[in-house]
């Protein structure tokens, strides 16, 4: 079954990229397995190389390894700060990154994973500057960027009690930005299953 692996680059407890990822995990329903990185679940300090050697903190970095690497595709949501993206998304990409120069029984996890880029915010730019500052990152790192984005301009005005509630034409959008990332991720996870059986 293919997995895609859901990461909001806020800690805020009523985040609106949170809830955006949660409104894209509807969309990914039944098609998928999804897994949602919840900030209560991340407990990395900032990013030292002195602290490789702290068994603790590596034993963390190994349980979000393990995420990314199961995964066949990322959807990343991320608020804008000073035109970057947040110091917290970016530690965690800086561990996980990091684990296959301190340990070589594991490899990058991001390498060729298909990863859509996404951002609400409360001003007219949706999060655009984020937006492009991830790119840079993650294509860094090795992910296949999607071309597309989802950027949700005043995006605390389409907040309902139940969630998003967007117009037509946004829905239609996220629907086949959704839909591309998902595809792209069941061929990644096909021909993981097809190596798997010629292995």
């Amino acid at each position: 079954m293919t997995t895609l692996l859901l990461l909001s680059g806020s800690q805020r407890r009523d985040s609106l990229n949170t809830r955006l990822l949660r409104h894209l995990g509807q969309h990914f329903a039944g098609r998928c397995v999804v897994d949602l990185i919840e900030s209560h679940q991340i407990d990395l300090p900032l990013f030292d190389q002195d602290m490789e050697t702290i068994p603790a903190v590596i034993d963390r970095v190994v349980d979000l390894h393990r995420r990314f690497k199961a995964s066949h595709g990322i959807v990343v949501a991320c608020p804008e700060y000073n035109g970057q993206v947040t110091p917290y998304l970016k530690n965690i990409i800086d561990w996980v990154s990091r684990l296959a120069h301190v340990d070589n029984h594991f490899d990058n996890p991001f390498y060729e994973r298909p990863l859509l880029l996404c951002s609400a915010s409360t001003g007219w730019s949706g999060g655009a500057l984020a937006v492009s500052n991830a790119r840079a990152l993650f294509s860094y790192v090795g992910c296949l960027v999607l071309g597309d984005v989802i950027c949700i301009p005043y995006a605390d005005q389409a907040l309902t009690e139940n969630g998003y509630l967007f117009d037509p034409f946004m829905d239609a959008q996220i629907e086949v930005s959704a839909g591309r990332v998902l595809k792209l991720a069941q061929k990644l996870a096909d021909a993981r299953s097809f190596q798997h059986k010629a292995g």
